[in-house]
């Protein structure tokens, strides 16, 4: 036999790219690797372990699927010797010399055990030959155990990759749980009854394991919750995973996994992958029919099939629905009983606007190291905004003043016109106002010209600040002729 095909066989060793997945697709290269040997048309590998039932794992050409299986469930004869099927009659285990008592003429099979070690998935590879010739039956399977001890290898390489991505993950997870425990603020900066009954709302759930409905607006946080949820419950160190069906091109399989096709290995999806865990679907209001009918028996049965397949699959998977304030479908909120939270709007309680105005913009302040606070008439203004756009909105303003304002106190006049109300907004400036603008920009741009552009010097000469004078220059676009916004020195 051509030593290019073993050296081949374990090439099939290197890892997979995603260890999840790829064992199927390394099973089916070796026995692609089969395939070049003469004598060999129709193989297969068969595997079972306590999660999963024996199953065809990797299929070439058409072998007889009832005497594989048959083989594989056989508990009466040893199954650690390599072994000849026949038909009708009893299998002719190898000897412990590796020889065998039965005819070429009655082999209908070869069988080589799959020992990948204790709590890993084993089994069996078979083919209807290999080299053929002159071989005999016991060259052969000697030859089909070296295959079979590669495809061990190929689990246990897989089995410990999975392994250390479950810690990975679980690692991963509490490093966000830590990193995201600042979002938290948002819900305990305040202190109205809404708000109060929202905190009850989440310690509830978080110690419940039913799913859950989050209702409210876009922007009031109900993403944030959802995490909230997950890490104040046992489930914290396990998986936050979150699915938008807007955002894949196919939904289903994303969700729920598709089954192993002719040329195609299996696909867990994220109820699979994110066992134990907690997973957030986002705007169940809007999923299609057909996702909406898969989901809701996942949710009554804890059970569900991959696309194209069908054998019942279970999932530990704990599911939080965002929706919008009209609930999702019937089918999808009935399924199951849900612990059902309500997320108030910012308009709902107002008297929580200036609390948690000022820890966004404490949050601002240790980003920029700025000490950025807002003035009685522009906190009155933001409190009688009505927030379409909630929570979210507000972040983004505070962003965003943290930016433009020229000083460290936020006055009305920095606040966009279209937040204020009529009687609030600056008056319309006289029609001179584009003379005194051009005035003060010259004025800005003589003295950076004079102190050769060093922000420092000039603003000392116009009795401003650091922050008064590049404030000025980005207003008018000053930039030194010949250089970008990069080329400006601050002292």
């Amino acid at each position: 036999m051509d030593l290019a095909i073993v050296r081949r066989a374990l090439a099939c060793l290197e890892p997979a790219e995603d260890a999840g997945r790829g064992l199927d697709g390394a099973l089916s290269r070796l026995l692609g690797l089969l395939a070049e040997l003469p004598a060999c048309k129709n193989a297969a590998v068969v595997l079972a372990d306590a999660d999963n039932p024996t199953a065809i794992r990797a299929q070439l050409g058409a072998p007889d699927v009832s005497l594989l299986l048959e083989a594989a469930l056989d508990r009466k004869t040893s199954r650690t010797a390599p072994r000849v099927l026949r038909r009708g009659q009893p299998p002719v285990a190898a000897d412990e010399a590796g020889e065998l008592a039965c005819a070429r003429e009655e082999a209908a099979m070869l069988a080589a055990p799959i020992q990948a070690g204790l709590d890993m998935p084993g089994g069996w590879l078979f083919a209807d030959g290999l080299a053929g010739g002159d071989a005999s039956l016991a060259d052969e399977l000697r030859l089909l155990a070296v295959f079979a001890d590669v495809a061990a290898a190929q689990v246990r390489a897989t089995c410990v990759a999975q392994e250390r991505n479950r810690e990975l993950a679980g690692e991963t997870a509490f490093l966000r749980s830590k990193v995201s425990l600042r979002y938290r603020h948002l819900f305990s900066e305040g202190a109205s009854p809404r708000l109060e009954a929202l905190r009850a709302a989440v310690d509830q759930a978080a110690r419940c394991a039913s799913p859950v409905l989050l209702l409210g607006e876009d922007g009031t946080g109900r993403s944030v919750l959802a995490r909230l949820i997950h890490e104040l419950s046992p489930r914290a160190v396990r998986l936050f995973s979150v699915f938008s069906a807007a955002r894949t091109d196919n939904p289903a399989v994303e969700l729920f996994g598709g089954s192993r096709g002719l040329d195609t290995p299996g696909v867990p999806g994220l109820i699979e992958e994110t066992d134990g865990g907690a997973l957030l679907v986002e705007d169940a209001h809007l999923l299609p029919p057909a996702i909406v009918e898969r989901l809701a028996r996942f949710l009554a049965e804890g059970v569900f099939v991959r696309v194209g397949g069908s054998r019942p699959r279970r999932s530990r998977t704990r599911v939080l629905l965002k929706a919008s304030p009209q609930g999702p479908s019937p089918e999808l909120a009935e399924a199951a009983p849900m612990a059902i939270i309500r997320v108030p709007t910012l308009r709902e309680r107002p008297e929580d606007i200036p609390a948690l105005l000022d820890h966004l913009l404490s949050l601002e302040s240790v980003r920029d190291a700025r000490r950025l606070s807002l003035t009685p008439k522009a906190l009155k203004a933001l409190e009688a905004y009505d927030w379409p756009g909630n929570i979210r909105e507000m972040r983004e303003l505070v962003a965003r003043l943290a930016v433009t304002a020229p000083e460290d106190r936020i006055d009305i006049a920095d606040i966009p016109p279209e937040m204020l109300a009529e009687g609030e907004r600056p008056q319309v400036l006289p029609e001179d106002a584009a003379e005194l603008r051009d005035m003060e920009r010259q004025q800005v741009l003589s003295a950076l010209t004079r102190h050769g552009w060093v922000q420092s010097r000039a603003a000392r000469e116009l009795g401003l600040t650091l922050r008064q004078i590049g404030y000025r220059i980005r207003k008018y676009g000053l930039i030194r002729e010949g250089d970008g916004p990069e080329g400006l020195r601050r002292g």
